[in-house]
């Protein structure tokens, strides 16, 4: 067998390489269709052949902001096709990236909280997340079965106010992005005031409408009277959809049950495509009741999903210049200079 070699990606091999990307059950979530200058990466070649990769987000690689904060983040470890694909492989690829990432002053590595692989990566700043992973191979009526049975009650709630739960992508989710954004905004808010850490991606109108217009993304949009009640944002990826973000109209939500009723539509949209699994979006790690956001880990608990933990952090490249990195994030008045220019 010929040896495996590596080399920077570049618009014909990213391609090969998001095609291996379709076939995996945790593959890259963030990643354009297409090869875009904000994408950095590694190709694993044999017999000139893409047999594995690593993608990801190049941020921060503007002037004054790239001498210490330029960094590529990764929503997956590196990805083979089957028969090349074992730690020694992640490893070695991983290093390669490392080299290749010092000659061009990248300071770090950071593995998001959306990372589903459980490899024993060694993390210079190691870190856990979760989720919920519904078995989408079960049966619909396995799956139903599965859900708490107070969960149940509201859904059959939403059913009997005629809650409408639609399906939008492209341009049809466009029309609604004013209202996505809106009541994330006012979900974020009620969790802020429980937790004044909890973030929720508060990112542009920009940002979301990329994703709802290159992405495999999925808008789902309960409505009750005409008014939206609740949004859910859904990106596919590889053989997964995850549950990406959301929120709803609280009294509106009591009164009909949209957004329980909203999530159980989109479990079965997501058996309908024949996917492997329904991943619920990130949750606390192992919370205890005090914690925040219990409420969020029971919530998307009780749609049955298995509790999984999977290895997530950072590796760090240059560690003089990630101290400077978290010293401009403590300055608020530096943070701001900064924000200007990225």
């Amino acid at each position: 067998m010929q040896q495996v070699v590596y080399e920077k990606i570049n618009e014909n091999r990213y391609n090969d390489f998001l095609a291996i990307c379709k076939n995996k059950d945790f593959a890259p979530l963030l990643l354009p269709g297409k090869f875009s200058e904000n994408l950095w990466g590694i190709v694993a070649l044999q017999n000139n052949k893409v047999v594995g990769g690593w993608a990801g987000i190049l941020r921060g690689d503007k002037p004054l902001v790239k001498y210490f904060a330029k960094g590529v983040w990764f929503d997956s470890y590196p990805i083979f096709l089957d028969e090349n694909e074992n730690l020694e492989t992640t490893k070695l690829l991983i290093n390669f990236a490392k080299q290749q990432a010092k000659k061009e002053k990248i300071i770090l590595f950071n593995f998001t909280h959306w990372v589903r692989q459980t490899e024993d990566v060694n993390f210079d700043i190691p870190e856990k997340n979760a989720t919920f992973l519904i078995d989408l191979e079960k049966n619909i009526e396995f799956l139903w079965k599965d859900v708490d049975s107070k969960q149940k009650n509201i859904i059959r709630k939403g059913q009997k106010n005629s809650v409408e739960v639609i399906t939008l992508q492209k341009d049809e989710a466009l029309e609604y992005l004013d209202d996505f954004q809106q009541l994330r905004q006012t979900t974020q808010s009620r969790a802020v005031a429980k937790n004044a850490y909890s973030s929720m991606l508060l990112k542009s109108n920009n940002f979301f409408a990329d994703i709802f217009k290159n992405l495999n993304s999925y808008l789902f949009v309960a409505k009750h009277e005409e008014k939206v009640a609740a949004v859910a944002l859904m990106i596919q990826s590889g053989t997964t959809v995850y549950y990406y973000s959301g929120g709803s109209n609280i009294e509106m939500n009591k009164q009909t049950g949209a957004s329980t009723f909203l999530i159980w539509k989109a479990i079965e949209f997501a058996k309908s495509l024949n996917l492997s699994y329904f991943d619920m979006g990130g949750v606390p790690v192992s919370p205890d009741i005090n914690h925040p956001a219990y409420g969020v880990y029971t919530f998307k608990k009780s749609f049955g999903g298995e509790y999984k933990e999977y290895n997530s952090g950072k590796i760090i490249i240059s560690p003089i210049k990630y101290k400077l990195l978290n010293f401009v994030l403590k300055n608020r008045k530096l943070l701001r200079i900064i924000s200007k220019n990225e």
